[in-house]
């Protein structure tokens, strides 16, 4: 039998200043989707935006330059990286550097690797995108989703109340560990976050959600796609410790999401080769 003392929980204030302090890159991203929302927006506003931020615009440039957006010709400048990227491929790009930059530390917290939490971020993501066509949901946001459902780990971590995850086999859940912990999840964690941050309220739902998404009463498209896509990472060797077993594809969650078996395998392959191409580059 277990006993627990009650869990140190973090307030809403703390998260956010964690958050803001953390992953500032992710607060230009937020503001970032807000501009791209916005006809009036040219190519030199969001120039201005990522510039704000020193250590975005280096991840900018940087992997501006992978064969994943099949630049011919080497960026040096942020501004010839956003003009040759392209308004349509900007919003991915600055999700992409914003959540290398926040995985740039191990979280001592999970006993992870911060290559690996970088490496599950971008198969998800790229799951995520594919599986949301096939749904008929929005696959920037999907994407977006996949990225930065594991934010909420980096914050935990950054709270600095010393605590390790004893592993699967003591305990299977990493987000029940969470809640006794910490008095809650890093899904919640994350949520609070892109919601403070005014991200769009399908995005929030689907991280809210998407470890168990058929136990919400209304059809959270959003969440399934995502908990199938976090699937899909998985089966790359790229699961995160305390999370497999939300992951199973069964026929209910297939149902949900408007797939079948032979789309998640196609979205496999396509994610596959998308996680292989970026990370050629980027890590």
């Amino acid at each position: 039998m277990r006993f627990f003392r009650k869990p140190m929980s973090i307030t809403r204030e703390s998260i956010i200043n964690l958050g803001n302090t953390l992953a500032p890159a992710t607060v230009t991203f937020a503001r970032l989707r807000e501009m791209l929302a916005n006809d009036e927006t040219d190519l030199k506003d969001i120039v201005q935006i990522i510039r704000l931020d020193p250590a975005l615009t280096f991840h900018v440039v940087r992997m501006s330059n992978s064969v994943l957006f099949g630049i011919r010709v080497r960026n040096e400048s942020l501004e010839s990286a956003v003009q040759h990227v392209g308004f349509n491929e900007i919003h991915r790009l600055v999700a992409l550097a914003a959540i290398q930059q926040v995985c740039q530390e191990d979280l001592f917290t999970y006993r992870l690797k911060a290559s690996r939490l970088w490496e599950n971020s971008v198969a998800t993501a790229a799951a995520a995108e594919v599986l949301a066509r096939r749904a008929g949901r929005e696959p920037g946001l999907a994407y977006t989703a996949g990225l930065l459902r594991t934010l909420g780990r980096v914050i935990l971590e950054g709270s600095g109340q010393g605590k390790v995850y004893p592993g699967e086999a003591e305990w299977p859940s990493v987000a029940e560990w969470e809640k006794k912990t910490f008095g809650v999840t890093s899904a919640e964690v994350t949520t609070t976050l892109l919601e403070h941050w005014r991200f769009p309220a399908e995005l929030s739902d689907s991280v809210r959600g998407h470890f168990d998404p058929l136990a919400d009463v209304d059809s959270n498209v959003g969440a399934c796609v995502l908990n199938l896509a976090c699937g899909v990472a998985a089966r790359f060797g790229l699961d995160l410790p305390g999370e497999t077993g939300h992951w199973e594809a069964t026929p209910a969650k297939l149902t949900l999401a408007g797939v079948t078996e032979t789309d998640l395998e196609e979205c496999a392959d396509r994610a596959r080769a998308h996680y292989v191409l970026l990370c050629a580059q980027a890590v």
